[in-house]
């Protein structure tokens, strides 16, 4: 069971999405370049004030050929979306306490790009979210949410 921000847990992440036949499914055709970015807040014990972890993850027809942190931020034009999540909404995602269509909804969830298509293909943001929540077993080695105080 790999540890949250670790590379076990994105590859992880990686290859339970290739598995998951709803993820090819319900994604949309064509390559999607897409950036994470994560950052810290006083309620995670992971990532504090002014900590910051992105991670970039391409979709080439419904398959996951790339998800893997980076250290630096990319060129956003580069993105086809991207997601700015505060650290404890990210975890809470990733717990299965956080609905990201919800978050994003109220703007918890920053995100840009293409909204239509997003809409149109709101069933993946579902299977995400399962994958995420039921099928990646993630460790916690400074607690799992919710945390005190959030």
């Amino acid at each position: 069971m790999p540890a949250i921000y670790t590379t076990d847990w994105y590859d992880e992440i990686k290859d339970l999405l290739n598995r998951n036949p709803d993820v090819e499914k319900n994604a949309p055709r064509g390559k999607f370049h897409v950036l994470a970015e994560i950052s810290g807040d006083d309620s995670s014990p992971y990532l504090g004030q002014g900590v910051e972890r992105r991670f970039v993850v391409d979709l080439d027809d419904g398959k996951c050929v790339e998800y893997q942190e980076v250290k630096e931020s990319p060129p956003r034009k580069e993105f086809d979306f991207i997601f700015e999540f505060p650290a404890s909404v990210f975890e809470g995602v990733a717990a299965g306490l956080v609905d990201p269509v919800g978050a994003g909804m109220k703007g918890t969830i920053k995100i840009t790009g293409d909204m239509r298509v997003l809409i149109r293909h709101a069933d993946l943001v579902n299977v995400l979210n399962d994958v995420y929540s039921k099928e990646v077993r993630t460790e916690w080695p400074e607690g799992k949410p919710p945390y005190d105080g959030a």
